[in-house]
C-alpha cells in the first residue's frame, strides 16, 4: 500500500477523527440534536467545487435536527397508549348510489362533535353538535375551497416575472368548480364531562358511481388487474393554507425573502426560476412542519369502493426542488400520539414479501410523490425504472397509482409509494432499525455534499461519523487495485451493491442531477451475524431516478460514466467528496470488480432492460396511467395534457420507449471509455 503525499495531512486527521470517535459508536447514546441548518441553499455543494481533494474526514458537528427526524423519528409522545377513535359511523367509507344519511354513536360516554369542512372537531370553530343524522349528498355542484386557492400562493413554478410589481404573476389558474370532482368528508370525536376529547374518527362518502367520481377508472382497473388506491385527507384549511402556519404556501418566509432580496435596490426580479429559490413555507421541513391529518385508504373499482384503514396521522411536505410546485408531494406519518404508530394493511399487494417471506402490511410511513422532475408529464417515471430491478442488490420501493381528495375535493393523482425510513430496514431486511445509518447526497443544498438522513451521531462528533472509516480508506489508499486493498475496500462497501447500484444509474442514464443529488447509502451500526444486511457495510438505494431516459434517443448515445454535471471527471474521479463516487471509483481500480461491472452493465441489456420486455412493462404502467390523466390535467389546467404526457418531446412515456429502443446498442461506449481510462 502506498499513501500518496499530498494525503499526509487527510491521513492524519482521519487517524484523529478515529481516535476521537472511540472505536464504534453507541447505539444507545440518546445525543442531542442540533437546529437544523439543511434549509439554506449554498453555492459551495461539495460537488460543485473543482479542487481536487478527499473527502474531510473531520466535520463540524451535525446540524441537521429536522433532516434527521423528518422521515418520522419516535418522539416521547408517540409512546403514549394509543388513543382509538371515540365515533361510530353508521355506514363506512365508500361509494353510495344516493345520498343517505349517517348517523353517529358514542364509543364513550360524552357529546359528539362533528366537522365537514376537514377541520379538527376538537377545536375547530366550525364544529357542531351532533343531534340528528347527517345529511349526505351528491356534491358535485358545490364550490371549490381548497382548490380555489390562487395558485400564485402555493406555487414556485408556473410564476413568471412582472415588472411593473418587480415580483411575480402565474401563468396558471385555479381550476373551475366543475373541474373538481367532490365527496363528503365528516371528521367526529366524544367530548367527555371534563372538557377533554375521544380519539377522533373519519369517514368519507362519494354518491353516484365509481365512475363518474374517478375518470378512467374502469381502464386503470383492468389494466392493472386490481382496483385503485384512492386517498381522502382531512384537516385543517389554515395548516396548509395560512400565511404563518401553513406548510402548502410560499407563505411569510416567501414574503420575507423577497423583502430582503429587493431590499437591495439593485436587486431586480428578472427570471421566474428566482421564484423557486427564494425561501418559502414549503421548504420548511421536521416535526416543527408537520401537521395533524385524517386519513382514510380505500380500493375503488367499478363496483363499489372499500375501506381498508382510517386513522389520523402526521402530515409533511415531501421532496427537495419539487416542494416548490403547484402539486406537491406528501408524507403520512402514522404516530400513536394520533392514534395508531403504523398504517396496517397490504399496501402494495399481498404478494410483496420481505426477506424472512412475510407479507409486508405495516408501514410507519408512507409517500405520496407527485412524480417529482414529470409531475405534470407522465408522473410514473420513477417508480418505472425500479420496478425492473425489484431484484438488484440496492434497494427499490414498491408503488401503485393512488388518488387523493383533500377535505373533500379532487387532488390530484400521485404516485402512492414506500418510504426509506429506517423502520423501512427492518421491515424488510430484518435489521434493527436503532443501528440504520443512512446518507443522502446534494450537492448544491450541504456544503459536504451530503446529510445523515437517518441515525443519530454521538453528542459532539461530526456529521460524516459513520462514514469514517470509509473516508479514512480513500485517504490512506490511491486505489483499489491491489486485491489486499480491494478486500479491505469491500468490507466498508457491499460490492455487488455498488455494482449493481451504478450499473442500473448509468444505464438509464439518471445523469441530470445524480450523482450531485439523489443518490443514498445505508449500514448498521453494529453487526449481527445472523443477519447478513447487518454486516456493518454500506449499501445503495434507488430513488428519484425519474432522468432515466428523459430525453428520449438524445439520451440512448450518452455516455453517463464520463459526463456529469457536478463533476468534471464523472464516475471516475477519485478526486472527489462525494463518498458514493469514490466507492465506485476506487473499486473500478480493481481488475476483477471491472471486469464483473462490464458484464453487470451488458447483462442489464439482455434481462432487466431487454427491450422486448421493458417495453410490454412500460405499456402495462401507461395503460394503468394513462387513462386518468385527463381528470388530473383538468383538476390543474394550462399546466399541461395527456397527449404531451404520452408523446410529448420530454418526459413523457414516448420518451421512455425512444430511449429503450436505442440505449443497448450503446452501452458498450460507456465500456470501452472506462477501458481506455482505466
Amino acid at each position: 500500500m502506498k499513501i500518496k503525499g499530498t494525503q499526509l495531512i487527510a491521513l492524519v486527521m482521519a487517524v484523529l477523527t478515529l481516535a476521537s470517535c472511540g472505536g464504534k459508536a453507541d447505539s444507545t447514546n440518546d445525543s442531542t440534536k442540533t437546529a437544523d441548518s439543511a434549509n439554506t441553499v449554498s453555492s459551495e455543494g461539495g460537488e460543485t467545487s473543482n479542487e481536487e481533494e478527499k473527502p474531510d474526514t473531520e466535520e463540524k458537528p451535525s446540524e441537521n435536527e429536522d433532516e434527521k427526524s423528518d422521515k418520522g423519528e419516535k418522539s416521547e409522545k408517540d409512546e403514549k397508549e394509543v388513543i382509538p377513535p371515540s365515533v361510530e359511523f353508521s355506514q363506512a367509507s365508500g361509494v353510495y348510489p344516493a345520498g343517505l344519511e349517517i348517523s353517529l354513536t358514542a364509543a364513550e360516554e360524552g357529546e359528539i362533535y362533528y366537522t365537514t369542512d376537514g377541520s379538527d372537531p376538537t377545536t375547530s370553530e366550525t364544529a357542531v353538535k351532533y343531534e340528528n343524522a347527517i345529511a349526505v349528498s351528491d356534491r358535485k355542484n358545490d364550490p371549490n375551497v381548497v382548490s380555489a386557492v390562487d395558485p400564485l400562493l402555493i406555487a414556485g413554478n408556473f410564476n413568471e416575472p412582472n415588472s411593473e410589481k418587480n415580483g411575480f404573476v402565474s401563468t396558471v389558474s385555479a381550476p373551475a368548480d366543475s373541474a373538481v370532482d367532490k365527496c363528503t368528508s365528516i371528521r367526529a370525536a366524544v367530548k367527555r364531562a371534563d372538557g377533554t376529547f375521544g380519539g377522533i374518527a373519519n369517514a368519507s362518502y362519494f354518491i353516484g358511481t365509481p365512475e363518474e367520481h374517478i375518470k378512467g377508472l374502469a381502464e386503470s382497473c383492468k389494466a392493472a388487474g386490481h382496483d385503485l388506491a384512492v386517498i381522502s385527507l382531512s384537516m385543517e384549511y389554515d395548516d396548509l393554507f395560512d400565511s404563518t402556519k401553513g406548510i402548502y404556501v410560499k407563505g411569510d418566509l416567501f414574503d420575507a425573502d423577497m423583502e430582503k432580496f429587493l431590499s437591495n435596490k439593485r436587486n431586480r426580479i428578472k427570471d421566474a426560476e428566482q421564484a423557486r429559490q427564494m425561501d418559502a413555507n414549503y421548504k420548511q421541513r421536521g416535526k416543527e412542519w408537520e401537521r395533524r391529518a385524517s386519513v382514510s385508504f380505500m380500493e375503488f373499482g367499478t363496483d363499489g369502493a372499500e375501506e381498508k384503514f382510517s386513522q389520523d396521522c402526521g402530515i409533511r411536505i415531501q421532496g427537495n426542488y419539487s416542494r416548490s410546485d403547484l402539486q406537491k408531494g406528501l408524507r403520512l406519518y402514522a404516530r400513536r400520539e394520533y392514534g395508531g404508530s403504523n398504517f396496517r394493511y397490504a399496501v402494495f399487494g399481498e404478494d410483496y414479501l420481505n426477506d424472512a417471506g412475510e407479507v409486508m402490511d405495516k408501514f410507519d410511513t408512507l409517500v405520496l410523490r407527485a412524480g417529482g422532475n414529470c409531475a405534470f408529464t407522465a408522473k410514473f417515471n420513477d417508480t418505472y425504472w425500479q420496478s425492473l430491478v425489484h431484484g438488484s442488490a440496492c434497494d427499490t420501493k414498491r408503488s401503485r397509482p393512488c388518488v387523493v381528495y383533500l377535505n373533500g375535493e379532487y387532488w390530484g393523482l400521485y404516485v402512492l409509494e414506500e418510504d426509506y425510513s429506517n423502520d423501512f430496514f427492518e421491515d424488510v431486511h430484518g435489521v434493527d432499525k436503532s443501528q440504520v445509518v443512512v446518507y443522502k447526497g446534494d450537492a448544491e443544498t450541504y456544503k459536504q455534499g451530503y446529510k445523515l438522513d437517518e441515525g443519530k451521531v454521538p453528542e459532539g462528533k461530526p456529521e460524516n461519523y459513520y462514514l469514517a472509516d470509509l473516508n479514512s480508506f480513500f485517504a490512506m489508499h490511491k486505489d483499489a487495485s491491489s486485491d489486499q486493498d480491494y478486500a479491505a475496500l469491500c468490507e466498508l462497501a457491499d460490492p455487488q451493491s455498488v455494482m449493481d447500484y451504478f450499473a442500473i444509474e448509468c444505464w438509464i442514464n439518471n445523469k441530470w442531477d445524480w450523482p450531485g443529488k439523489n443518490w443514498s447509502m445505508w449500514r448498521t451500526i453494529e453487526k449481527d451475524p445472523d443477519n447478513p444486511y447487518a454486516d456493518g457495510r454500506f449499501r445503495f438505494m434507488l430513488y428519484d431516478v425519474e432522468f432515466g431516459g428523459i430525453s428520449g434517443k438524445s439520451d440512448a448515445s450518452t455516455n453517463t460514466i464520463r459526463e456529469d454535471n457536478y463533476k468534471p471527471k464523472g464516475l471516475l474521479d477519485m478526486g472527489t467528496n462525494n463518498p458514493a463516487v469514490l466507492c465506485f471509483a476506487y473499486m473500478m481500480t480493481n481488475e476483477g470488480f471491472r471486469n464483473e461491472f462490464y458484464d453487470r452493465i451488458r447483462s442489464l441489456s439482455e434481462n432487466e432492460f431487454e427491450k422486448t420486455a421493458a417495453l410490454a412493462k412500460l405499456q402495462a404502467f401507461e395503460d394503468e396511467y394513462s387513462p386518468l390523466y385527463d381528470q388530473f390535467f383538468e383538476r390543474y389546467p394550462d399546466t399541461g395534457s395527456t397527449e404531451n404526457a404520452v408523446s410529448g418531446g420530454y418526459a413523457s412515456i414516448q420518451c421512455i420507449r425512444d430511449f429503450l429502443d436505442e440505449r443497448a446498442d450503446n452501452i458498450d461506449r460507456l465500456v470501452k471509455y472506462c477501458e481506455n481510462n482505466l
